[in-house]
C-alpha cells in the first residue's frame, strides 16, 4: 500500500512512524470554600505551571486561525433575574478554580507551554472578558453570538456574554461561554457551565458568598477541581483487557503492518466537501464577519422519545442514527448542488471522551480524541444496512481505543519538525462534518442542582436549555452539537461562515432535524426476519 506524500517529503520513515506509535475525591464546596474562593488570587493555582502543552492541545493551537477560531460555544437559556454583580463573582470564582482559563501560553527555549495570566490591576482574571447587554426591544433568547478568535497567547481564554429582558411579562436570559478549544473539550465545557451555575447559585443575593441559612438545602453542589490532575491530562488510558499479544507493559501489541494499513487508509480515503453555498447557488455572497458562532433547533419531547424508542427497536444507539442521518443528510446536500458521486467518501469525526472515574474532579481540559466514521455515497442507498455498519464500527468506541490511535499520530506527528503543520496543509479536508453527541446533560457533570418541573435551579434563575457546538476548520463546513437537557434533545451547528450563507446554515439545520423528527427515521423497524 502507498505512502501517504506528507511521509516521504519530510524524508521520515514508515519505521519512524511505526516507533512514535508503539513507544510510549472531592465533596461540595461549603461555604466557606465559596467566599475564599471569590476572593482568592490566581497565585493560588501557580504550583501547576510552567506546563508543557499536551498533543492535543499543540494540535488545537495550530489549527487556530481568525477565519476559523478553535472556540467551542456553548447557549444556555433561562428564566428568572440574572443579578449581574453575582454572575461575575461566580466567574471569577470558575476561572481561578481551573488553572487553563487563567493562563496564557508563551515559547520558552522552542517549547511551548502554560504559564500563569498576570491578574489585572483590581486583582481580577485578565483571561476572562465578558460582555452584558440589556435587550429593550426584544426575546433575549434569540441573540446569537458571532464567530471570534480568542488569542491564547495574550491570555485569552474565555469569554461571556449575557443577555437579559423579558418576554411574554417574564424574566428570560441568555448566555454564552465561549472557551478556546485548547483550553477546554466539550465535556469539560458542559461542566463549566454545571459548576458556573451552581456556584452563582451559592451565592446569597448580598454577594458574600454564604448561603442564607433559609434556603441551605436549596444550594446546589458541585466537585471542587483538582489541579494537581492537570500535569496526567494526556497520559494514555490503560488498555482494555485483551486475548491479544502483549508487550511487557501489558498493552496489546499492534503489528507495524497494522497501524500503517489504518493510516493509508484514513489518508488514501479523501473525504468529499459539503457543498458550499456558491456551489448550490452560483453567484451566491457569504458574509463571515456576521456569521453566527451557533445556530440551534430543539426537538420535542416526543420526537426526541421516538429517537431512543427507534435505537432500541432496531438493536443500536442514538449515536448511530444520528450518524446515518448525517450520512444522508450530506448525500441529499451535495445531490442538490450537482456534486454528490456515487464512489465519493464521507467522513465525520466524532469526538470521544476519554474520561474514566480516575478523572473525577480533573479541571477544564482537554480528555477528548476523534474517531473517524468513513462511507461511500453508494451505501446510503441502503440505509438499513448502512445502519448496522455504522453500528458494528462504533460498538467498539467506548474502549477508547480509536482515540488512543489518534492521540499517537499526533504525539508521533509532533516529533517532526513542522510534521503536523504539514500534516494539516496536505490533508485539507479531514472530515466532511463533525459530530459531538454529549447525551444528557446531567450525566455529564458531577454538579447537583434542586429542581423546578424537571430543570436545574440555581439560586434566582431556573435553566431552561442547555447546548453547544465544536469549531469548525477549512474545508469542514459544518459541525453539529447534540444534547440533551430535560426530556428534549437541542441540536447545534456552527458552519464555516466563508462558504456557507447564514440562510443555507438555516436550512441545512432545519433539513436534518426533520430527518431526526420523521416517523421512520428511512430505517424502519427491527422485524423477526432482521
Amino acid at each position: 500500500m502507498a505512502v501517504p506524500e506528507w511521509i516521504r517529503i519530510m524524508n521520515v520513515s514508515t519505521a519512524d512512524i511505526t516507533q512514535s506509535f508503539t513507544a510510549a475525591t472531592a465533596g461540595p464546596a461549603s461555604a466557606a470554600d465559596a467566599l475564599e474562593s471569590c476572593c482568592a488570587s490566581p497565585i493560588s493555582t501557580v504550583s501547576v505551571f510552567p506546563l508543557p502543552l499536551s498533543e492535543f492541545e499543540h494540535y488545537m493551537l495550530t489549527d487556530d486561525r481568525p477565519s476559523h477560531p478553535m472556540v467551542i460555544v456553548m447557549l444556555v437559556d433561562g428564566h428568572g433575574s440574572l443579578h449581574e454583580s453575582l454572575f461575575r463573582a461566580a466567574v471569577h470564582q470558575l476561572v481561578n478554580a481551573h488553572p487553563l482559563l487563567n493562563a496564557r501560553i508563551q515559547n520558552c527555549a522552542g517549547q511551548l507551554q502554560w504559564v500563569a495570566a498576570a491578574p489585572r490591576p483590581d486583582g481580577s482574571p485578565s483571561s476572562v472578558t465578558m460582555e452584558w447587554h440589556v435587550t429593550d426591544d426584544g426575546d433575549p433568547q434569540t441573540q446569537l453570538p458571532l464567530a471570534r478568535p480568542l488569542n491564547l497567547h495574550a491570555g485569552e481564554c474565555l469569554r461571556l456574554q449575557v443577555w437579559t429582558g423579558s418576554s411574554a411579562g417574564a424574566a428570560r436570559w441568555r448566555m454564552a461561554l465561549e472557551v478556546h478549544h485548547a483550553c477546554a473539550d466539550g465535556i469539560a465545557a458542559v461542566q463549566l457551565i454545571a459548576e458556573l451555575l451552581a456556584r452563582y447559585g451559592r451565592l446569597s443575593p448580598d454577594g458574600t458568598g454564604i448561603p442564607s441559612s433559609t434556603n441551605v438545602r436549596r444550594q446546589p453542589d458541585f466537585e471542587t477541581p483538582r489541579p494537581e490532575l492537570l500535569p496526567g491530562r494526556s497520559n494514555l488510558p490503560d488498555p482494555e483487557p485483551s486475548t491479544a499479544p502483549s508487550t511487557s507493559q501489558g498493552a496489546p501489541r499492534r503489528s507495524p503492518g497494522t497501524l500503517i494499513g489504518k493510516l493509508c487508509r484514513l489518508f488514501l480515503r479523501r473525504p468529499v466537501r459539503l457543498a458550499s453555498s456558491h456551489e448550490l447557488a452560483a453567484g451566491s455572497r457569504t458574509d463571515s464577519e456576521h456569521h453566527p458562532a451557533i445556530l440551534l433547533q430543539t426537538l420535542s419531547e416526543s420526537s426526541t422519545a421516538r429517537l431512543r424508542t427507534r435505537a432500541i427497536a432496531r438493536g443500536v444507539t442514538v449515536n448511530d442514527l444520528l450518524l446515518l442521518q448525517c450520512l444522508q443528510q450530506i448525500r441529499a446536500w451535495n445531490t442538490a448542488a450537482g456534486t454528490a458521486g456515487a464512489r465519493q467518501w464521507m467522513r465525520i469525526a466524532v469526538p470521544i471522551s476519554m474520561r474514566s472515574g480516575r478523572h473525577s474532579g480533573l479541571p477544564a481540559c482537554n480528555r477528548v480524541s476523534y474517531a473517524l466514521v468513513t462511507h461511500r455515497m453508494s451505501e446510503c442507498s441502503d440505509p438499513q444496512s448502512l445502519l448496522q455498519r455504522i453500528h458494528e464500527k462504533t460498538a467498539g468506541l467506548m474502549s477508547g481505543r480509536e482515540g488512543v490511535i489518534a492521540w499517537k499520530l499526533f504525539r508521533a506527528l509532533r516529533r517532526i519538525p513542522g510534521g503536523l503543520r504539514y500534516m494539516m496543509s496536505w490533508w485539507s479536508c479531514a472530515g466532511t462534518l463533525v459530530l459531538a453527541n454529549v447525551g444528557d446533560i446531567r450525566r455529564r457533570t458531577r454538579a447537583r442542582f434542586p429542581q423546578q418541573d424537571g430543570s436545574w435551579q440555581a439560586g434566582s434563575v431556573v435553566v431552561d436549555r442547555i447546548c453547544g457546538v465544536s469549531p469548525v476548520r477549512p474545508n469542514t463546513l459544518a459541525a453539529i452539537g447534540v444534547a440533551e437537557y430535560g426530556g428534549r434533545m437541542t441540536v447545534s451547528l456552527r458552519t464555516d461562515g466563508t462558504m456557507l450563507t447564514r440562510q443555507d446554515s438555516e436550512l441545512f439545520l432545519r433539513q436534518f432535524c426533520e430527518r431526526l423528527e420523521s416517523e421512520d427515521l428511512g430505517v424502519g423497524t427491527r422485524t423477526a426476519h432482521d
